[in-house]
């Protein structure tokens, strides 16, 4: 028996077709929102992302040497590759640009989770767009959901800039301990760091709220009246103004303790997760830093979904085959034609060549068909009545509808 490696595995089936779906639907709703494909390399050098990462994501990089000898890794983020990508192939007032794409990422997983790779489907925006960016991108997210039927389900927002403001004045070392703490949500871990640092009363009381400042949008007007500069929270606060008016004030929830762990973000970041089993589905953020660290101005924005998670929380709304057409007695060409008619009418079928005519009904059996058809005789048969009759008449009578 072929085994897969440790972390790996092959999908196939009902399960890969639903993954495809998700994949496919995602892609749909990207492109009618004006994001174009990108197909990205595997392989990306250890030198262009490295730096670029947080130092907990980059040492789960996973490396290995080109053929050619060069230091690389298995590509680890899609948005590091796309940003590569968009900084060498288009100039500044091509901008505002979007890209979509699905593609797999890999990393060292850690536990309890073991997986080395990921399917991801996702976007990103890049230009300058102003508070739009943010409110399109998350939006996107939501609709994808939406249409993926997976309704129930939660964005919990954050900012970046809105941290860092808040750690001002504390030591570098000491504020990367305060928000990895944050980060791993190890609360107690971060009350001892913090009472062992030295600062002011007021950002003590602030940074010491910071873990509990969760909830609903009021969350952001409670904050402000706890800060010295409200203003910094002013950007978050519109962002979710915008998100209100659209309908989504249910399914918004603000955290203005969450950190995301790749380390390039500089504004709002989100993840979404399903309210039914709290599984994380996807997320994203701004991420106008790493553009000045690739010698890019503006602004930019993104998400990634895991296909997996949407997969198991979606309907799959693709459709099935209905009809298995056994062609074992009859002219290829003929079943062909037959065949071509169905695919311009926009019904799912499978062929059967086996000169086994029982065997093939069997099989449409096993595979949930709810037709089989004979095309030597011209006649069907309904796998779930056993009603035989004309193929003539399930074509006008059944497969039509």
């Amino acid at each position: 028996m072929n085994k897969n490696p440790k972390g790996c595995s092959n999908i196939g089936g009902p399960a890969a077709a639903k993954l495809e779906y998700c994949r496919n639907k995602a892609l749909k709703i990207f492109s009618a929102y004006g994001y174009r494909p990108f197909s990205p390399s595997e392989f990306q050098l250890i030198e262009d992302v490295w730096d670029k990462l947080s130092k907990s994501r980059a040492r789960r990089l996973i490396a290995l040497n080109s053929p050619f000898g060069e230091p690389c890794v298995l590509r680890g983020d899609l948005t590091l590759s796309a940003v590569a990508y968009l900084s060498s192939h288009y100039d500044d007032n091509e901008r505002p640009l979007r890209l979509c794409y699905a593609d797999r990422v890999f990393s060292a997983p850690v536990p309890p989770r073991n997986n080395l790779e990921e399917n991801q489907v996702g976007i990103e925006l890049i230009g300058w767009e102003g508070s739009g960016t943010d409110a399109e991108v998350i939006s996107l997210l939501l609709r994808t959901l939406d249409e993926l039927s997976i309704e129930r389900s939660t964005v919990v927002i954050g900012d970046m800039s809105v941290v860092t403001k808040l750690f001002e004045g504390i030591p570098e070392d000491r504020a990367e301990q305060l928000i990895g703490a944050l980060q791993e949500g190890t609360y107690t871990t971060y009350s001892r760091i913090l009472d062992d640092t030295e600062t002011d009363e007021r950002q003590r009381k602030l940074l010491k709220a910071l873990p509990s400042l969760k909830g609903d949008c009021s969350v952001i007007s409670e904050a402000m009246l706890m800060m010295d500069d409200p203003s910094v929270l002013m950007p978050l606060k519109k962002l979710c103004d915008s998100l209100c008016k659209l309908g989504y004030s249910n399914r918004i929830r603000i955290d203005l303790g969450f950190i995301r762990d790749l380390g390039y973000y500089s504004g709002p970041i989100f993840n979404a997760y399903s309210s039914v089993t709290a599984s994380l589905l996807g997320g994203g953020g701004r991420y106008d830093g790493l553009l000045t660290k690739v010698g890019m101005d503006g602004e930019a924005s993104g998400f990634a979904l895991n296909i997996k998670e949407l997969a198991e929380h979606c309907t799959d709304g693709s459709p099935s085959p209905k009809i298995m057409l056994w062609c074992g007695c009859s002219d290829p060409a003929e079943g062909l034609r037959y065949a071509d008619g169905l695919y311009k009418k926009g019904i799912s079928f499978e062929l059967s060549w086996t000169a086994d005519r029982e065997g093939s009904m069997k099989t449409a059996g096993l595979r949930k068909y709810r037709f089989w058809a004979d095309l030597s005789s011209k006649k069907a048969t309904d796998l779930m009545t056993g009603q035989v009759f004309d193929l003539a008449e399930l074509d006008r009578g059944v497969l039509s509808c």
